[in-house]
């Protein structure tokens, strides 16, 4: 294949990034007068990641072992506690209206196909439904198998305070193709001769 019908090739496709972004977000993290002293840091990570690692906060999920604290306030004494305004560095995952997102099948109903976004950790961020009644057209619908990796247009996002994924409904791409490898080879183009 030439370089130039490579780059075309290239063009036609398109990007489905990964689920998570990088996000610096804020918030007040209260300590006790005994956690105070040289790791002060390390404790203010320790009590930020078991408020918000692994589950959903107002910003979306928040990825295991993701925060770092980049800078603390002067603590406020209240009582035996020390009130710190603490910024902080994680990964968020806050899938949005029309992203395309990869994952895998794992249950096939008569109602539709339950899907799960799976991270290089292993983790859930994202269980995707995808409705049959949206894709009653669809003839490579039928076709998908459990254990299939699909690609999703996200249509609507919904989760809740400290849920331990966000939930997705989806649609199959039609701009991707969702069928299985054995039918991605290209046939070649049918002719008509007239005689």
């Amino acid at each position: 294949m030439s370089n130039t019908n490579q780059n075309q090739g290239d063009k036609d496709k398109r990007k489905i990034y990964g689920v998570y972004i990088q996000s610096i977000l804020t918030m007040k993290v209260i300590l006790s007068i005994t956690e105070v002293g040289k790791n002060i840091k390390q404790n203010l990570e320790k009590t930020i990641s078991k408020k918000t690692e692994g589950r959903c906060i107002a910003e979306g999920f928040i990825r295991p072992n993701s925060v770092k604290v980049l800078t603390y306030s002067s603590g406020i004494v209240n009582n035996e506690n020390i009130e710190f305004l603490t910024t902080f560095n994680c990964m968020v995952c806050h899938p949005v209206e029309g992203m395309l997102v990869e994952c895998t099948t794992k249950t096939i109903t008569k109602a539709g196909i339950h899907a799960e976004v799976i991270d290089d950790l292993g983790g859930i961020p994202i269980t995707v439904f995808v409705a049959r009644d949206h894709h009653f057209t669809d003839k490579n619908f039928a076709n998908i198998k459990e254990n299939e990796k699909i690609v999703v247009k996200v249509v609507g996002v919904r989760f809740e305070l400290n849920d331990p994924y966000i939930c997705v409904i989806g649609k199959l791409d039609s701009n991707v193709d969702n069928q299985p490898n054995y039918n991605r080879e290209k046939k070649p183009p049918i002719s008509i001769m007239e005689e």
